[in-house]
């Protein structure tokens, strides 16, 4: 059943990626520390985030309390990042982070649509998160 309604939903959300007919989606990091990571950001939906398939569009070194601002063309980008104490090199692995969007039931039907403050958010923090 789940792999059913993964290929329904597959289409649309490869269309929300590579058309955007809204124009710009602006993206802000926030580096919320307490130390200094590496943040990698691309467009594409290959992972990891640097492959060819992907165009990187942001990839440097950022310290707590930087707020990063950018844009990208499409509704979704590939994120990834370093962690404390091996800032440099200790890479997480790469993810998909989306514009916002509102999703509520239609009948039995789930439907999404974009918020109207487009702008992806993301607050980066230095230190692992237990769950991975």
């Amino acid at each position: 059943m789940h792999r059913f309604a993964l290929l329904l939903t597959l289409p649309a959300f490869l269309q929300l990626t590579t058309a955007n007919a809204d124009g710009i989606t602006p993206i802000e990091l926030t580096m919320a520390g307490p130390s200094a990571v590496r943040v990698r950001v691309a467009q594409g939906t290959t992972f990891p985030c640097d492959s060819g398939d992907n165009h990187v569009i942001l990839e440097g070194k950022f310290e707590p309390g930087n707020i990063v601002r950018l844009t990208t063309p499409d509704h979704c980008v590939c994120m990834q990042q370093t962690y404390a104490p091996f800032s440099d090199v200790d890479w997480g692995p790469s993810h998909m982070v989306c514009r916002p969007m509102s999703c509520r039931f239609v009948g039995r039907v789930k439907r999404c649509f974009p918020v109207p403050d487009p702008t992806i958010r993301v607050s980066i923090r230095s230190t692992r998160p237990s769950s991975l």
